[in-house]
């Protein structure tokens, strides 16, 4: 990859080049709203995190082809929504019981509140390991 480089403008009111041009303070932003908006940001950047990692910690069993985990609304209504297709041959009640009584709670656990609904979606597979 070759570097090249980058052109700079003239500005027409100084007759400075932008890299000349003096630089203005980005206006603050430290009302409520700025901080209720960075807030629930940072609530969301968690949310993807701890789904992201339930997701790979799922990938990890043994009949798991695929997880996909999604945690979405506000903090007072999460919602858990799991999408997850399992292997043809295997059973799918262990796997079941591991995510109703252990990921999920867990995940609870970690962001401090309940779900307050949980979507599990459970597919099989159409192709068997030969």
């Amino acid at each position: 990859m070759s570097t090249q480089p980058v052109p700079t403008s003239t500005l027409p009111q100084a007759g400075l080049t932008q890299a000349e041009a003096p630089q203005r303070p980005l206006p603050e932003s430290t009302g409520p709203a700025f901080q209720a908006s960075r807030a629930q940001r940072l609530r969301c950047t968690r949310y993807d995190q701890m789904a992201k990692a339930a997701s790979a910690g799922l990938m990890a069993h043994p009949h798991v082809e695929s997880a996909i985990v999604e945690i979405s609304g506000d903090q007072a209504d999460l919602v858990f929504h799991l999408n997850c297709t399992i292997t043809a041959e295997s059973d799918p009640s262990d796997l079941m019981e591991t995510v109703a009584r252990g990921v999920v709670p867990n995940i609870e656990r970690m962001l401090g509140t309940e779900f307050a609904s949980r979507r599990l979606h459970f597919n099989r597979s159409l192709y068997s390991a030969a």
